[in-house]
């Protein structure tokens, strides 16, 4: 098959597209088709209610792009942030953005270009926005199994659930429509459940790539080990540890 512009073979793991790094390799610019530009207002949203950051806490951003939400994290105290990509091209694109930021933290950020299925670690928070989307529907458990083991006992799975769009078939993708009743389904038999639930986002926390023109909502959920419950409110005590 031919290579993508630049010479270079893209990775590949279970249930990944070589659509993405089609797009990265031809140069995706800031801002368009799913690239947000900046932080996702999503993440942004959950952070002003965070609990203070352990000291040393520790993030993981599966399919982390341009790695805007991992510099965020990293901003907002996390001791060391992993923006895990599978597009080499992504990665290099991320790296660029860290060191261009300029910002005081961005040393906190590691780029590691990798398969999130044989990734290993223990985090005390991750946080997937936009990636199980990005995944074909037949590695959706084992994308559960990966999450749990990649928690500490106290850690935090942080979802933004996007796109929900009842007007699209489930196969539709990618990316794939998405729904809070699917992660439950989900993430429950991988003993992850949700300790807080935020179905209807304010518009100002809405997640919104730049390309996206369409009527797809984002949900907001915060999953743990073991945990109970899951109505609005609370802050699912991401304080790491």
């Amino acid at each position: 098959a031919d290579l993508p512009p630049g010479g270079r073979r893209p990775m590949a793991h279970a249930g990944a597209s070589d659509h993405w790094e089609r797009l990265w390799a031809s140069g995706l610019a800031k801002g368009d088709k799913f690239d947000v530009g900046g932080p996702s207002a999503t993440l942004l949203g959950a952070l002003r209610r965070l609990d203070p950051v352990s000291e040393g806490a520790t993030a993981l951003v599966p399919g982390a792009g341009r790695a805007y939400d991992a510099l965020a994290l990293a901003a907002s105290g996390f001791a060391r942030v992993v923006a895990l990509e599978l597009s080499p091209s992504a990665c290099d694109a991320a790296k660029r953005e860290i060191e261009a930021s300029g910002h005081p933290r961005a040393a906190s950020v590691e780029v590691c270009c990798g398969d999130f299925f044989r990734h290993t670690g223990a985090y005390d928070l991750v946080w997937d926005c936009t990636f199980l989307c990005a995944l074909d529907p037949s590695v959706r458990e084992r994308w559960a199994a990966a999450h749990r083991s990649l928690l500490k006992p106290q850690g935090r799975l942080l979802t933004a659930i996007f796109p929900i769009d009842a007007s699209r078939p489930d196969g539709s993708g990618p990316p794939f429509p998405l729904s809070l009743d699917l992660l439950r389904r989900l993430l429950h038999p991988a003993g992850l459940h949700a300790v807080e639930v935020r179905e209807t986002l304010p518009a100002s926390e809405q997640h919104r790539p730049g390309g996206f023109s369409g009527e797809a909502e984002t949900a907001l959920a915060v999953w743990a080990i073991g945990g109970l419950g899951g109505g609005g409110g609370g802050n699912g005590g991401l304080g790491g540890g």
